[in-house]
């Protein structure tokens, strides 16, 4: 009796057990998360893009949609230019595995885009008009590595001018490098603030020379240190040419840069250098982010990490500057000193702000930029006058340079100069 009940029991378990064996919960896949970034070799407008689920036509500012986490194919028609991973902002450079400005590939690609825009001067962004949009349907695939782009283009070129009435520019390799230079350059403007640890430690500000006339001094990543142990700041200077310990910020996936800090002490007898009191060895993360590693010989050994995030930048700033700044008479480093980053709108507004690595204080700045001698007229929060002289040709900026830059505090005076660019 005890035994078939027991074994009633065991079978209407075993049922129930076969009722359920297949309610298997299924985890539901999470929703993607979906940003925004811009597309730049200048910004590009119509530009068809696919990541995912979302899919469209680049807008005005070479803005698009995409997955985190997830690749973006840009194409143009039938034409693909190349697939990245998804970012804030992505280059031509982004396309290519292990792409630079010195890439072939990269080189082409440029060449190929800026001939597309149909709003010259390339400035103010490339535009792909509609009608050429529509006509690139019927286009085959383009082999951006080709050492002959002019012929295999030749078809193409001829649809743009039909379309656009227009006769197309198709620029050589070395213009094009230049131009993707120019737009590299403009998307790192700006100051960077941040702080150094390890050893020593203290504050550091850093700006990329971002002018607009290209130089060999062009994309040099200057600034200043302040260190909280010995309360004295260090200049730092990128426009060291006869020593290659010092590299420009490089055009290329990693963004790396090497500069440093000379000092008047010569320990190897090398009469020709002075030598570096520290290198500070970096790379920008993303456009708005910087970090790296520094040594210091002189006087002592150290060594550590930093990390500076942008500070200011507005969204509709059609020029961006930014200056270092320190005391005229300062032969012990340590009175103010530190960056003015500031935009310029289209009615010649300016707006930004003013951070003193010494102090570390941030404060707003104001004024108007007009043309002529001493038409920047800039005004900080707490009354410091900053003046100068952008370079103009009528009332239009010509080479992003302010010439004869003045600013008082009223306890401390100095002079700088500055570089700047058209953002796109």
């Amino acid at each position: 009796m005890h035994k078939l009940s027991l074994s009633l029991v065991t079978i209407a378990a075993l049922a129930l057990a076969g009722c359920h064996g297949d309610d298997v919960i299924h985890a539901e896949t999470p929703a993607p998360i979906i940003a925004s970034g811009m597309f730049k070799d200048s910004s590009v407008s119509g530009l068809t893009f696919e990541s995912g689920g979302q899919s469209g036509t680049t807008g005005s500012d070479g803005s698009f949609n995409y997955e985190v986490g997830n690749s973006v194919t840009f194409s143009v028609g039938g034409i693909i230019l190349g697939t990245g991973i998804g970012a804030p902002i992505m280059t031509p450079i982004d396309l290519i595995t292990n792409g630079s400005s010195d890439s072939p590939q990269v080189k082409n690609m440029v060449r190929f885009l800026t001939m597309l825009d149909s709003t010259p001067p390339l400035s103010s962004g490339i535009q792909i008009s509609s009608a050429v949009q529509t006509i690139a349907n019927s286009w085959n695939q383009v082999d951006f590595s080709s050492i002959n782009l002019d012929a295999d283009l030749a078809g193409i070129i001829s649809d743009v001018a039909s379309a656009d009435s227009r006769i197309p520019v198709l620029l050589n390799t070395e213009d094009a490098k230049l131009h993707l230079t120019s737009t590299l350059l403009c998307l790192y403007s700006g100051a960077f603030v941040g702080t150094f640890t390890g050893s020593d430690q203290g504050r550091i500000g850093f700006h990329v020379n971002s002018g607009t006339i290209l130089d060999s001094g062009t994309n040099e990543v200057e600034g200043i240190t302040y260190s909280t142990v010995t309360n004295r700041y260090a200049i730092l200077s990128g426009d060291r040419a006869d020593d290659l310990r010092f590299i420009p910020v490089g055009h290329n996936d990693i963004r790396r840069f090497i500069n440093g800090a000379p000092d008047s002490t010569d320990v190897d007898n090398d009469t020709d250098l002075t030598e570096l009191e520290s290198i500070f060895t970096g790379n920008f993360t993303t456009p708005d982010s910087t970090s790296g590693e520094w040594i210091k010989r002189i006087p002592t050994a150290a060594s550590g990490t930093f990390s500076g995030t942008r500070i200011g930048g507005a969204a509709d700033a059609l020029y961006r500057y930014t200056a270092e700044y320190i005391s005229a008479a300062d032969p012990d480093r340590t009175n103010d000193a530190g960056l003015y980053t500031f935009d310029i709108d289209s009615s010649n507004n300016v707006t930004g702000v003013a951070y003193s690595i010494v102090n570390n204080t941030m404060e707003s700045l104001s004024g108007v930029a007009n043309g002529g001698l001493n038409g920047l007229q800039i005004t900080t929060a707490s009354g410091t006058t900053i003046s100068g002289t952008i370079n103009y040709d009528n009332i239009v900026i010509t080479d992003g340079r302010v010439i004869g830059g003045l600013w008082n505090d009223g306890v401390n005076n100095g002079t700088f100069t500055t570089s700047g660019c058209q953002l796109n």
